[in-house]
């Protein structure tokens, strides 16, 4: 049961080439950023003069960082 429980948490980052904290730290920090991306987003449904590429910047940022990281499928 516990090595059940073990491979749920480590397989998938080990397939990255991770282990679960630096997996956990990068899914954190592109949370983030998208969660920043979304808010600029939404602020810029209603004022369509701010944050007028924000969004499309964060999202460049975080798909260069998965590529970069090899993470891209």
């Amino acid at each position: 049961m516990l090595k059940k429980i073990k491979s749920l948490f480590n397989d998938h980052p080990a397939s990255s080439g991770e282990n679960y904290l630096s997996h956990m730290f990068y899914a954190v920090i592109y949370s983030l950023l998208f969660f920043a991306a979304g808010i600029a987003c939404f602020i810029h449904a209603i004022f369509p003069f701010l944050f007028t590429r924000t969004g499309s910047k964060i999202a460049g940022i975080v798909l260069d960082s998965v590529e970069d990281r090899g993470d891209y499928l």
